[in-house]
């Protein structure tokens, strides 16, 4: 059951990034209005985000791949740190965008 709902996760963030990318790719992308400390908190959760985001990919890759081939204890390993920071970038995602959308 654990390898099923990995690889659905898997496959449904490959299915937003891409989506993501698209949709940023033809419309661009949107500055943010607040101004003084609402603008130094949604840079300073923006950029985390950013550069986490970054690393998500190689970070699941290669997470899924030591899980596929069988060698649990690296996927373990591994895990540990892709998990929480895949979470963060995932909350964090929702929290700049209603930022920047609804704020």
């Amino acid at each position: 059951m654990h390898k099923i709902c990995m690889i659905v996760a898997f496959c449904a963030s490959i299915l937003f990034l891409v989506s993501y990318l698209t949709y940023h790719a033809q419309v661009g992308s949107k500055h943010f209005p607040g101004t003084g400390t609402i603008r130094t908190i949604y840079f300073s959760i923006l950029i985390t985000h950013t550069i986490l985001a970054a690393a998500v990919p190689p970070l699941a890759i290669v997470t899924l791949i030591r899980a596929l081939k069988g060698k649990f204890e690296k996927h373990k390993r591994i895990a540990h740190w892709t998990f929480p920071i895949w979470l963060y970038v995932s909350i964090t995602g929702v929290i700049v965008y209603w930022m920047l959308y609804r704020l």
